[in-house]
């Protein structure tokens, strides 16, 4: 199974969208797997953990992406995104629709994903 997903998105702020797919993930191990391009730094990437902790103000988390294309790992912060990056977030989770119709969330927060 799919531990996670990584979406390069358009944004000034934001290289991209990591969607965690596991519950059971351990964040860490895996963001410190990632590598990136290498940035000239100054460049975020958002984490959505609907699938992990709900949809709630908990949601989105950013770190940092260091010059070498690493996630700097305590760099996190809980973030309220843009409703176009939610909506990008939605779409992706969309694309995993068996995974979020067997998630913990709500039916009405599985319905706001899948319709």
């Amino acid at each position: 199974m799919e531990k996670y997903s990584f979406h390069a998105i358009s944004d000034p702020e934001y290289i991209g969208i990591i969607t965690i797919l596991d519950y059971e993930i351990r964040l860490g191990a895996y963001l410190s797997e990632m590598k990136f391009s290498p940035s000239l730094g100054g460049e975020k990437i958002i984490v959505d953990l609907a699938l992990k902790s709900g949809m709630d103000k908990y949601r989105f988390v950013e770190f940092d992406v260091d010059n070498n294309g690493r996630i700097v790992l305590n760099s996190n912060c809980y973030v309220q995104v843009s409703k176009e990056i939610e909506e990008k977030a939605n779409f992706y989770l969309k694309q995993k629709g068996d995974i979020v119709i067997n998630s913990f969330l709500t039916d009405r927060q599985k319905q706001a994903i899948l319709c």
